[in-house]
């Protein structure tokens, strides 16, 4: 994911999800993810690491509109790495 602030140009490298059930949508949750994080008042950077750990969850459920609990997410959101600059 590259995004862009007043810092500059950065990345968020998405981890490899531990399992691939069904790639339908991980960018709507990406998305939805990020401007609910937004929406609390959460930075872009962090923003966007809350939506790649949604999408990873949605890419590891075989359900059309994932549930996991705040457990799952803060597990999935750990494997998600900080922000990194883009020279």
């Amino acid at each position: 994911v590259l995004g862009f602030d007043q810092s500059g140009v950065f990345a968020i490298d998405p981890p490899a999800p531990r399992r691939v059930a069904d790639v339908t949508g991980a960018g709507d949750a990406l998305t939805g993810a990020a401007v609910a994080a937004l929406l609390r008042g959460l930075p872009l950077r962090a923003a966007l690491r809350e939506g790649v750990a949604a999408a990873m969850l949605a890419i590891e459920s075989a359900e059309a509109v994932p549930s996991f609990t705040a457990a799952s997410f803060a597990q999935a959101l750990a494997l998600v790495p900080e922000a990194r600059e883009v020279a």
